[in-house]
């Protein structure tokens, strides 16, 4: 079985997440879909990473992401309808009660 696969260039953008600032709001510039979620931490167990909509309270789309540098592709790029502002969220998970080392999201994204 042969196939063929296209990449679009991407954009990216970066964000910082702490303990103190858990949540910041990513603004594409233009409708657009997410292509891959890269992140980095130095935190001693995992942490959670959850991006919404930013008018929604529910994610659509969650993952966990242990101690050093981890990602996720996306092959049908999310969300299925293009969104202009999303909402990235950290929080602390299995022994953690805090995050003592900032979290860098980055966000890979196609504007479409």
């Amino acid at each position: 079985m042969k196939v063929n696969a296209y990449f679009e260039p991407a954009d990216n953008t970066v964000i910082e997440l702490t303990d103190s600032e858990r949540n910041q709001t990513v603004d594409f510039g233009s409708p657009s879909h997410i292509t891959a979620i890269s992140v980095s931490h130095g935190n001693d167990d995992y942490v959670i990473v959850k991006v919404r909509k930013f008018d929604d309270t529910k994610p659509f789309w969650s993952a966990k992401f242990y101690k050093g540098l981890n990602g996720q592709v996306f092959i049908q790029p999310i969300p299925r309808n293009p969104v202009r502002k999303v909402v990235v969220e950290v929080e602390p998970g299995g022994s953690l009660t805090s995050i003592s080392d900032s979290v860098l999201v980055n966000i890979s994204y196609i504007q479409g």
